[in-house]
């Protein structure tokens, strides 16, 4: 690793030469840290000098979130110099998903209560744009301007005309949905 005097420095005979012999790398046995969450696993593998190489979630079903599933290298590999281990850890279950009806044409007070049922959430409902009449159309019989009428307001029996996600799409257990209603 190193010498005094350095090389190349002229020497008399019978001087000492001091050198820093190399033992080799460090070697290191891998930790087995399956079924630790990710926390503690973290802690075991520094505490030994390692690195995490990188980290990975996947959705494990029966596996409960925040715990290592797998890793490499496999526990206790050995003639390894300071590796970098990688870690698969659970995401826990993938959330149930549903497939969204068609509501539309239906009364929004009771797809509402359909909702509150089945564990979703209504989300924003505003009212469909009613295009205008020509101006044609506005004036009576006797020449009268008849005024545009007031803006729709939602209320349960106002008609779903369009629905946000679509129907079709999945969605998760819970969600919400928006609806466009006249």
């Amino acid at each position: 690793m190193s010498q005094l005097p350095m090389a190349g420095t002229k020497v008399r005979r019978g001087w000492q030469v001091r050198v820093a012999q190399s033992l080799g790398p460090t070697r290191v046995a891998v930790p087995d840290v399956t079924g630790q969450s990710e926390h503690a696993a973290e802690l075991n593998i520094r505490r030994r000098g390692l690195d995490i190489s990188s980290m990975a979630a996947v959705a494990m079903p029966g596996i409960p979130a925040d715990q290592v599933v797998a890793q490499n290298p496999t526990a206790n590999a050995t003639q390894l110099v300071a590796p970098k281990i990688n870690l698969l850890v659970s995401g826990g279950p993938e959330p149930q998903t549903f497939v969204t009806p068609n509501f539309v044409g239906q009364p929004l007070g009771t797809v509402s209560r359909t909702l509150q049922d089945s564990g979703f959430r209504l989300g924003n409902v505003m009212v469909a744009a009613i295009a205008e009449a020509p101006a044609a159309d506005q004036t009576a019989a006797a020449g009268q301007v008849v005024p545009p009428a007031p803006p729709a307001q939602v209320t349960p029996a106002s008609i779903i005309v369009s629905q946000f996600p679509a129907a079709g799409q999945k969605i998760a257990a819970g969600a919400s949905l928006s609806f466009e209603v006249k």
